[in-house]
């Protein structure tokens, strides 16, 4: 993706895609997701010359304001901060948020327009029906400040009557129970990296209140690590008061919490190995039904993928054989209370913010403490993100139908079309490829699906329904409801063929993405607008803006990770010994270069981790660059200054403490200023020179294909 949607949260189904921004969520098996390249139409030469790689010594912009730094640069010196100098020295957070740019902004436009939607009630169909009940009830406050915690409570007490491994077991299985507080694992469908036309179920471990196992087996916890404990033990305890427990019976809870937690992340993957290419393989184990019940004789993962209705899939794939190991080991009479503590915890984190407002004001400041906001979203903004968390499809119907324009649909179409044109001929003049190898990547470009804009075919959402207040109903058992429908879908695809017209990412995402396991582009509605798509931008802006996001997406189906992938989606080596390596060389080369530039001052970016979405970046701008320069009079100023437009950003220093450690993007300054100094016509267009801050060798250039 070009960036991680905002939401931390796992979801049911996989996405394994790549993308163009960072917010929070790992979009492999998870769009949580979705959903995580280096470069057949990217890879990049990186000469090295004596003295090896330029110093580059740009100031981030994203946390320090422009009039901080110094006056506004030239944009020899630093392109990022001069093109972006009065946005970034007028930019504001908004109450009770971290970060403001270019997506942001784009999301508040798609926001007003939905927001009005849900309000609208001239509207008809399910869908409408269904969005604008949630809505209501979640700006109820009187009632549901009236419930209080009670919604939740029949869920908690269920939990503490728990008294025996046997009695754990029977709760987990329970396939009326919507097990809010986790099921100790994930399950759900996927398409197979083996055979990618069929659907097959994965299982991979529940998620971590520190988000990274590996946090879990340092010496110390991380700055950012600690940040997040200490929120969240303030948060646990006051919910779990509110949920009638004592103050010392809270603080053992909490500390039982964190005590199995660590237990269960010994031998699980860190995000930082999940994200590496080589995961796109060791994640893949297939097992069949008996063969899962013989590796888990102690904790009952059979019965469960059978309760959860995934039991008659021909095989699985199971993500971390390790930690299935471990997790048998936990799962013991010694370890019951911790365990039961950390269902009971997890139950109120996942509906604390469907209850009163007392439980939703600790949720904004736990927020505000690990992300370094401040303040509280207005209600109307809080109402909608809820209502996209849990009924995202269905309000993208009613967004589509309203606000998306067929005729911008058919031109990103046609923009499509273009980028893949000049990628095909771009491969079938690449020498250091061999025939076999060029064959094969012109074969997958071919194969490409292409998603713009909206679905054609729209999921049946007519068996959802639930209760409103009026009737009897609250906003838990709401969740419950859709939880239920949505596992009964999923489900519902064990054994079937994957159906490529359906879409992953609904509508109204601002943002776009890529996925190895359909081959497939996918640039939804709510990123054709803004700086992405500038109305009456011209040439200049189009390719800077929604022309670079597709040639990145693009660009990742032969990225370190997209690359692994056939034009099936089928995980499959169809490189030759001599092209993988020297793909390997200029995949490194990108690596190594972005490990030369400071995030931070005395923090440098770790280019592994960055390596598959520099890759893209890079290919998306040196694509548009190669199609602009078959336009007479085209302006390549104004083409890069729209393309730092897209990359302009302010965050807080938590939120970018996170970003440099986590996020598989590279930071918004470095997007702009490491990529536009690769190009010639960006020097020809500015007058850049030796000495000046964005001036590089052409022998120490990222040369591309």
């Amino acid at each position: 993706m070009l960036q991680y949607p905002r939401s931390d949260a796992l979801p049911c189904r996989g996405v394994d895609a790549g993308g163009i921004v960072d917010g929070g969520m790992q979009m492999t098996l998870s769009l949580t997701g979705a959903l995580k390249g280096a470069a057949l139409l990217v890879a990049a030469l990186f000469c090295l010359a004596e003295g090896g790689f330029a110093e580059a010594s740009w100031v981030n912009s994203d946390i320090t304001a422009a009039g901080e730094a110094s006056d506004k640069p030239s944009p020899r010196d630093d392109f990022h901060r001069a093109v972006n100098y009065e946005w970034l020295s007028t930019a504001k957070f908004k109450s009770g948020e971290s970060r403001v740019n270019s997506f942001s902004e784009r999301d508040d436009e798609v926001e007003e327009q939905i927001k009005g939607l849900l309000t609208d009630g001239s509207l008809k169909g399910h869908e409408a029906e269904l969005t604008q009940k949630f809505h209501r009830m979640l700006l109820d406050w009187n009632d549901r400040d009236r419930l209080g915690v009670e919604p939740v409570m029949p869920y908690i007490r269920r939990i503490e009557a728990i008294k025996s491994i046997e009695d754990l077991t029977a709760y987990l299985t329970d396939a009326k129970d919507p097990h809010f507080g986790s099921l100790l694992m994930g399950v759900g469908t996927t398409a197979d990296s083996r055979d990618a036309t069929n659907e097959t179920v994965a299982i991979w471990p529940s998620g971590l209140l520190l988000a990274d196992a590996d946090e879990y087996r340092a010496a110390e916890l991380s700055a950012s690590a600690k940040r997040r404990k200490a929120a969240n033990d303030a948060y646990i305890m006051k919910l779990l008061q509110k949920a009638g427990y004592g103050r010392e019976r809270a603080r053992a809870m909490n500390d039982g919490l964190f005590r199995i937690e660590r237990k269960l992340a010994a031998k699980s993957m860190g995000l930082k190995a999940l994200r590496m290419p080589a995961a796109r393989r060791s994640c893949y184990n297939v097992r069949t039904k008996k063969e899962l019940a013989a590796a888990s004789k102690r904790f009952p993962l059979a019965a469960i993928v059978d309760s959860e209705g995934y039991g008659e899939s021909r095989e699985f794939v199971l993500r971390e054989p390790e930690w299935l190991k471990n997790i048998n080991e936990v799962y013991a009479p010694e370890n019951l209370e911790d365990i039961k503590s950390l269902l009971v915890v997890k139950t109120l984190l996942s509906t604390a913010n469907l209850l009163d407002r007392e439980a939703r004001g600790w949720a904004v400041e736990r927020v505000n403490s690990v992300m370094g906001s401040s303040g509280e979203i207005p209600n109307d903004q809080y109402a909608y993100e809820m209502v996209s968390a849990y009924l995202d499809e269905p309000l993208g119907r009613v967004y589509a139908e309203k606000y998306a324009d067929p005729t911008v649909k058919a031109r990103v179409e046609e923009l499509i079309s273009k980028v893949t044109d000049y990628y095909r001929e771009m491969l079938s003049k690449e020498e250091w490829l061999t025939k076999k190898t060029r064959e094969k990547a012109i074969a997958k470009l071919d194969a490409l699906t292409v998603r713009a804009a909206y679905p054609e075919k729209w999921e049946d959402f007519s068996e959802l329904d639930f209760k409103d207040n009026a009737a009897g109903g609250n906003l838990v058992e709401a969740a419950a409801a859709i939880g239920k429908f949505e596992r009964k879908r999923d489900a519902k695809l064990v054994n079937s063929k994957v159906d490529k017209s359906k879409w992953i990412a609904v509508p109204q995402t601002v943002n776009a993405y890529y996925s190895p396991a359909d081959n497939s582009i996918n640039i939804p509605a709510g990123i054709l607008g803004g700086v992405f798509y500038p109305r009456g931008g011209g040439a200049e802006g189009l390719l800077g803006g929604i022309g670079m996001v597709i040639g990145h997406e693009i660009t990742h189906a032969f990225d370190t990770n997209g690359s692994q992938y056939d034009e099936n989606g089928n995980l499959s080596n169809w490189w030759t010994k001599k092209d993988k390596k020297e793909f390997d060389a200029r995949a490194k080369a990108i690596s190594d270069y972005f490990s030369t530039l400071d995030a931070a001052p005395g923090v440098k970016t770790d280019g592994e981790l960055v390596l598959s979405e520099a890759i893209a970046d890079l290919g998306g701008l040196s694509c548009m660059a190669a199609i602009a320069r078959e336009s007479a009079g085209f302006d390549f100023a104004k083409f890069f200054e729209a393309y730092a437009k897209v990359w302009r950003s302010r965050a807080t220093k938590e939120s970018e403490e996170y970003r440099i450690k986590e996020d598989v993007h590279p930071l918004p300054f470095l997007r702009t200023n490491a990529n536009v100094q690769q190009l010639q016509e960006f020097y020809d267009a500015f007058g850049v020179e030796p000495g000046d801050g964005m001036y590089l060798a052409p022998e120490k250039r990222i040369t591309l294909w």
